[in-house]
């Protein structure tokens, strides 16, 4: 099963970084948001599209995700 090193500035600001072990890069930024995250966003669909908005900004990201 592949390995992603997950890493996010939340907006306390703290830098948050895991390793997680999922099937796909989806799954495994959907569990670090479920598992790790737990300021700023609301722990339903909505937050997490807007950490996926935040994680991903194509001007100023706050994340990054490497398979390893």
């Amino acid at each position: 099963m592949p390995r992603y090193a997950i890493a996010f500035i939340s907006p306390k600001p703290s830098l948050i970084h895991q390793l997680v072990e999922m099937d796909s890069r989806e799954s495994a930024l959907r569990f670090f948001f479920n598992q790790f995250v737990s300021q700023g966003y609301s722990k339903d669909n909505e937050g997490y599209s807007y950490f996926k908005e935040d994680f991903q900004d194509a001007e100023n990201p706050l994340g990054n995700i490497l398979e390893i």
